[in-house]
């Protein structure tokens, strides 16, 4: 891509940055509690059996306020993005695919953010680790609402920048690699906090950004990357939760720290 510093650009930039303040914004929200949230299964079974029976459990958890705060906040800047996507289009277009663009289309592809977590998932399993495989499963499980709602949303098609129509399905709004990029950088934030959360949401940001040249516009992305912060909170991270409360016996006075069992 070309390196000359020009307004679209920037623009791009500061997009994205804003979408990482909504990705801090929407995980700092209150966690309102998503339906269903009462079925353990969800981290307890075989991933097939995950995948058939937790999906609508896990589109449930898209209610909770931190989501839907990703949500409206990327709503907002697609809106304000449309209004230069012709714009940025033209500068970001490229005769032929260079080496980033080709990296960046290939570590977004929804093949590898399924399968990376899939094959994960089979090799924790192997070796007996039960923590390993809620992790991978629960990053499956965020890729399976990133798919329904991209590809919902694709059923309603937005011609790409080079095309005149678009097929049901196949349609630009939003961007797949930005979902699937950070809803993957969002899992990794709320797992291992902002130390690893900031490579994560500097690749899903260089995947996303590499969708420019030629094939998404500008307000592609930026929903894209808004639905992939959603899709990461609406799943709740595996694992047990910590209760502490004051504990008054007689003759005793402190804390009981209750470790629970994992939510789903």
């Amino acid at each position: 891509m070309r390196s000359s510093f020009n307004a679209p650009r920037t623009l791009t930039a500061v997009l994205i940055a804003c979408l990482w303040t909504s990705a801090a914004s929407a995980q700092g929200a209150p966690e309102t509690t998503p339906p269903n949230d009462d079925k353990p299964f969800c981290d307890r079974y075989g991933l097939v059996t995950v995948l058939l029976r937790c999906l609508p459990h896990d589109l449930g958890g898209l209610a909770r306020t931190d989501a839907l705060v990703s949500l409206g906040v990327g709503g907002a800047l697609a809106g304000v993005s449309h209004h230069f996507d012709d714009e940025v289009f033209r500068k970001f277009a490229e005769p032929q695919e260079d080496t980033s663009v080709a990296v960046g289309r290939v570590i977004g592809e929804a093949g590898v953010q399924f399968g990376v977590p899939a094959a994960a998932y089979f090799i924790t399993r192997a070796i007996g680790s039960e923590g390993g495989q809620q992790l991978s499963i629960m990053f499956v499980r965020t890729q399976m609402v990133n798919a329904v709602l991209t590809r919902g949303l694709k059923l309603f098609p937005r011609a790409r920048p080079y095309q005149q129509d678009a097929t049901p399905g196949q349609g630009s709004f939003p961007s797949g690699h930005a979902s699937a990029s950070f809803a993957t950088a969002t899992v990794v934030q709320r797992k291992w906090g902002w130390k690893a959360g900031v490579p994560a949401y500097a690749a899903a940001t260089f995947i996303s950004v590499t969708r420019l040249q030629n094939v998404h516009f500008l307000s592609d992305v930026t929903f894209g990357a808004a639905v992939g912060i959603a899709s990461g909170l609406a799943i709740n991270l595996p694992g047990p939760h910590p209760t502490v409360a004051p504990l008054i016996a007689p003759g005793v006075v402190g804390v009981s720290i209750t470790i629970g069992a994992p939510r789903s």
